[in-house]
Order: structure tokens, then C-alpha cells, then sequence
């Protein structure tokens, strides 16, 4: 009797997964700002109009909303030069630093600071990634606020985040890039204050950079004593003196208005690039599997003030070894999914959107992107459930259920 209930099950489990896919068609229109109607294009769009009409960089951000990365590094890389090759003693003096785990030499040296300010290039979710899971290892030392450069600080959008639990497309500005939206989701799923700094109306980079640290300063100010993680953007992450108009970048002026040394970490430096003749030519040397930060003998970090970085800790991240999906975006229960809809009736290049189950289709950012031309496209989800849009190049919509 008890094989009769195990078989009966096996067949109810077999017939269950051989049922067909169901797909329901839905009016797709995103919520999002009134000059970025469309804001997630397809691959085409992106080539034909977005890159002639806005140049390599809106078309690198264009390319990562939709996760694209190997285009998006070719197309950053497209008008720049190699580097320049390094010098036998520049190599040899690079042979002295080795290899530490970045994370676990991050976490030790924030355990002494109340601001730690990390950086990013806004075209490389990659660094994104990085940064939630550093999020995740801060909070155990105390760290409850997150200050974005791409947050748009308002109470209206503070509410909405709150009341909804989830990054819109109206929370920022690059924030819809479906890594950062998971950034942001993770933060407040954790109970992380999140809070913008941009500044508004400044007249050239140094007022900008000025007002950004004042920002943050007023915010510190309201939360005496409690630990603050900063992300931002590309150089605003420099301290000490710089040789450009700004004079100081953003950690600069925080640590000379607040008397707070930052603990700053450069994610940009050492990040791959579409070949190695585009990398820095120090990490065109590396092969790493995991975030590494390198280290002489002496304890000494490698990058604090070379190329103009003036940081205390740059991080050697790992290529993505494949494109589709790159090794980084899998970590935790994150893992990639293979899904077919061959059977739907809906003409490819198509773009599959990942949308946790609750959150609302058009409104919140996907949790992740992508392209395909043949009905088949992999996806990088972690265990919750899942509401899957397609969408056709003729504004067709289909939306299907992922259980997991």
C-alpha cells in the first residue's frame, strides 16, 4: 500500500510537470518617468538609435539595464585607446603584493570606522552585486543606513519604498538597472535606512561634489554615531587633494566638513573591460576568482594612491568568465534558471522580464533581464516565485508564472 501512495505520487508529480505553460496577455506600459517612457530597449534600439544619437556611455547604460554585458563593455571600450603596457620593474614591484579575500580584509579594517563610501561605474552591475553583499556583512557590525548617488531623496518616493517593499522605476536614476534594484530591495528587506545625496542645482563638479558631502553630512548629523555605508559614483569616492577643479571629491569635502576619516574603497580601478588590452595593464596580471585585495609584506594595500586612485582599499574583481550569465551574478541562493517559451505565441528578439511574485509588472524594477532570439534565455533567480513577462519588438505582452 505504501508503494501504491509513492508511485501515485510520482505520476501526480510527472503529470504536474508535464502540464503545458499558460500565458496570459497583458497591456505592458511601464511606470516610469515621462522622458524615459522606454526604459528598458532592446538590443537594436540600442545600436540603431541610442548609441549614434547619444554616444557610448548612454549606450553602455542602455546595454546593462538589459543585461547585456559583453556588448556593454565592447561598447564602452569602443573609442578607447589600450593602455599602456608596464614596465619590467613595475611588474616586478606588483610581484611583491599578493592576494587577500577583499571581503573578509573590508569587513576587518570597518570594524574602526562609522563611514565606509564604496564606489561603482555606473555602466557595471557587477559592482553593484558586490556591494549588497558587503551590505549584508556590514549590518552584523552595525551598520544600518545606505546613502545612494542614484536615490532620489524625497519623502514621497521614501514612502513608496516603504509601503511597497520594493525599488520602482521612479526610485533613481540608474537604480533600474535590475542589480541595483536588487540592491535597494535587499537593503529594505534587511531594515537598512536608505537615503539620497545628490546635490540639486550646482553650478560646476566642485559645488556638486561640495553639496554632496553637506548631504551626507545633515544626514550623519540626524544619526549621531550610527554607521553609514555610502555608494557612489566613479571618482567621488577619491580623498585628500586632487589635481582637477573639483579640489576634493565627495569623501574629500565629508571628511573636512564632519572631522570623519572615511574608510574608501575603489571598485573601479580593477574591474575587467571587453579585452585585456583595455584593463588596467596591473590587473591585466590577475586572474582572480573571487574580490581580492592585494597586499605586500608589509601589510601595505596595492592601489592606495597609484593612478590617481587615493583610496584606502581597491578591490580586484573576477572576470565574468562567461557572459550568459556572468560567474558573479550567482551567489547565496541566487542561481541560474534555464527558461523556454517555444510554445508561446509571440515573435523573438524578445526581452524576458523577471518580476518577483506580489510586486506589480511595469511598476517595480525587475529582478533581472534578457534578450533572446530563440525563445530560450537564462535568468539568474533566486528561490521565491516569480511573474514572467515576454515581450515582442511589436509591444506584444505575454506574462507566465515561475514556481520554484
Amino acid at each position: 500500500m505504501k508503494n501504491l501512495l509513492l508511485l501515485s505520487g510520482l505520476l501526480l508529480c510527472i503529470s504536474c510537470a508535464n502540464q503545458p505553460r499558460t500565458y496570459e496577455s497583458i497591456d505592458l506600459q511601464f511606470a516610469s518617468f515621462d522622458w524615459d517612457v522606454n526604459p528598458y530597449k532592446f538590443s537594436q534600439v540600442i545600436r540603431d538609435s541610442v548609441l549614434p544619437d547619444r554616444g557610448d556611455q548612454y549606450a553602455s547604460w542602455a546595454y546593462s539595464y538589459i543585461g547585456d554585458i559583453q556588448t556593454m563593455h565592447e561598447t564602452w571600450d569602443s573609442d578607447r585607446n589600450p593602455q599602456t603596457p608596464l614596465t619590467e620593474e613595475e611588474k616586478e614591484d606588483f610581484g611583491s603584493y599578493q592576494p587577500v579575500d577583499g571581503m573578509t580584509y573590508i569587513l576587518e579594517k570597518a570594524k574602526d570606522y562609522q563611514v565606509v563610501i564604496i564606489n561603482e561605474g555606473h555602466h557595471m552591475p557587477q559592482h553593484r552585486v558586490f556591494s549588497a553583499q558587503l551590505l549584508e556583512e556590514l549590518q552584523k557590525q552595525g551598520f544600518k543606513h545606505l546613502g545612494l548617488e542614484s536615490y532620489y531623496a524625497s519623502p514621497q518616493n521614501d514612502s513608496t519604498l516603504k509601503a511597497l517593499g520594493y525599488p520602482t522605476l521612479k526610485s533613481g536614476y540608474y537604480t533600474k538597472e535590475p542589480q541595483f534594484g536588487n540592491l535597494l530591495r535587499q537593503a529594505h528587506r534587511m531594515g537598512i535606512q536608505i537615503f539620497g545625496y545628490e546635490s540639486e542645482g550646482h553650478a560646476d563638479g566642485k559645488e556638486r561634489e561640495i553639496n554632496q558631502a553637506k548631504n551626507i553630512q545633515t544626514y550623519l548629523e540626524q544619526h549621531p554615531g550610527e554607521k553609514v555605508l555610502i555608494h557612489c559614483g566613479f571618482g567621488h569616492v577619491k580623498e585628500g587633494e586632487l589635481m582637477s577643479p573639483w579640489e576634493k571629491a565627495m569623501a574629500g569635502r565629508l571628511e573636512e566638513f564632519t572631522g570623519l576619516d572615511p574608510l574608501t574603497i575603489n571598485q573601479v580601478g580593477y574591474s575587467e573591460h571587453s579585452a585585456k588590452k583595455h584593463e588596467n595593464p596591473y590587473y591585466q596580471l590577475t586572474d582572480v576568482e573571487t574580490p581580492m585585495v592585494y597586499l605586500n609584506e608589509a601589510g601595505e594595500v596595492f592601489g592606495q594612491t597609484r593612478n590617481g586612485g587615493y583610496t584606502d582599499i581597491s578591490i580586484f574583481h573576477p572576470r565574468s568568465q562567461t557572459y550568459n550569465r556572468p560567474v558573479w551574478m550567482t551567489y547565496g541562493d541566487r542561481k541560474e534558471v534555464d527558461f523556454s517559451f517555444e510554445e508561446a505565441e509571440v515573435n523573438c528578439p524578445c526581452l524576458v522580464f523577471a518580476y518577483p511574485e506580489g510586486e506589480e509588472v511595469g511598476l517595480a524594477v525587475p529582478y533581472d533581464i534578457q534578450e533572446t532570439a530563440t525563445k530560450q534565455v537564462k535568468l539568474v533567480l533566486d528561490k521565491s516565485d516569480y511573474q514572467l513577462v515576454i515581450l515582442d519588438q511589436a509591444g506584444k505582452a505575454l506574462l507566465t508564472k515561475w514556481e520554484n
